[in-house]
C-alpha cells in the first residue's frame, strides 16, 4: 500500500520562517557575546529589541495557548528586564519561545486562516483601544516582518560592535530576492 503523499501546509512556511528568525537571534547573541567590542553595551543597544521582539512572539503564543482569551495582546508585555540585560536569560527565552512556536506549528487545528483577534493602543498618547479581526497567517507575517524591521537596528549596532551579522541580516525577504534577481 503506498504511503499518503504529505505535502506542507501553507502555514508550515511562516512557522519556518519565524523558527529562522528566532535561529538569527540566538546567533547575534552568541556573536555579540564572543567578538563584540569590550566597550559594547548589551543592555542599552541590543538587549531592548531582542525582548521587545520576544514579547511580541510570546503574547501570540499565550493567545494560542488559552482558549479563554480574547485577542492577541502586543501592549501587555512583561518586558522582562533580565532578558533585555542578561544574554544567557535572553538565549533561554528564545529557545523557549522556539520550543513553544515548534509545538504550535504541529498543530493540524493551526491553519492561515484561523481566526482570532488582536487588541493594541494607538494615537499619539496611547490612549484609544482597537481590538481588530485578523488571521494567524496575518499576525505570522506581523511577527516576522516586526522582526526584520528591528533586526534591520540591530545590524548597525552589531557593526558598531565590530560584530558583522551578513549581508542579508536585517532585510525584509522581497528586498532580498529583489538584489538576487539584480546581481
Amino acid at each position: 500500500m503506498p504511503t499518503p503523499s504529505h505535502s506542507p501546509r501553507p502555514i508550515d512556511a511562516l512557522w519556518q520562517y519565524n523558527m529562522a528568525l528566532l535561529a538569527q537571534t540566538m546567533a547575534m547573541v552568541d556573536a555579540l557575546q564572543a567578538d563584540a567590542a569590550p566597550t559594547f553595551q548589551y543592555a542599552q543597544a541590543v538587549g531592548p529589541h531582542v525582548r521587545h521582539i520576544l514579547e511580541h512572539y510570546q503574547a501570540l503564543i499565550a493567545y494560542l495557548d488559552s482558549p479563554a482569551r480574547s485577542s492577541v495582546d502586543y501592549d501587555a508585555r512583561g518586558r522582562d528586564m533580565l532578558v533585555q540585560s542578561q544574554p544567557e536569560s535572553t538565549r533561554a527565552k528564545v529557545r523557549w519561545v522556539r520550543e513553544q512556536l515548534g509545538a504550535l506549528a504541529a498543530r493540524p487545528d493551526l491553519v492561515l486562516s484561523t481566526p482570532l483577534s488582536t487588541r493594541l493602543k494607538t494615537g499619539e498618547g496611547g490612549d484609544t483601544e482597537l481590538t481588530v479581526p485578523s488571521t494567524l497567517g496575518r499576525e505570522l507575517l506581523f511577527l516576522s516582518s516586526h522582526t526584520v524591521h528591528h533586526f534591520a537596528l540591530l545590524g548597525h549596532y552589531c557593526k558598531a560592535a565590530g560584530v558583522e551579522m551578513g549581508a542579508d541580516f536585517g532585510k525584509a525577504p522581497a528586498t532580498v530576492a529583489f538584489e538576487r534577481l539584480a546581481a
